[in-house]
């Protein structure tokens, strides 16, 4: 469902080519933390300047969660 999301979210933020990571339903942040010597907090920092959202509140960095944030933000709430 959220495919076109989540492709474009690895490369902005990780600068991560299609086939280059793999996402589950329970793949977080703390998952791709040490790529660039990032922490936490940057790769936070990196979604609030390029989506304008802060995700401070997901304390699990689930990216699913982040993705359907996304996807409210952009498109609405899901129904």
């Amino acid at each position: 469902m959220f495919l076109k999301i989540s492709d474009e979210f690895m490369k902005m933020i990780f600068d991560f080519d299609p086939g280059e990571y793999l996402i589950s339903d329970e793949s977080s942040l703390h998952d791709f933390t040490g790529l660039n010597e990032w922490d936490l907090t940057d790769i936070r920092k990196k979604i609030r300047d390029v989506y304008d959202l802060d995700i401070s509140g997901i304390e699990s960095g689930n990216l699913l969660e982040i993705f359907k944030r996304i996807h409210n933000k952009k498109y609405g709430a899901l129904s």
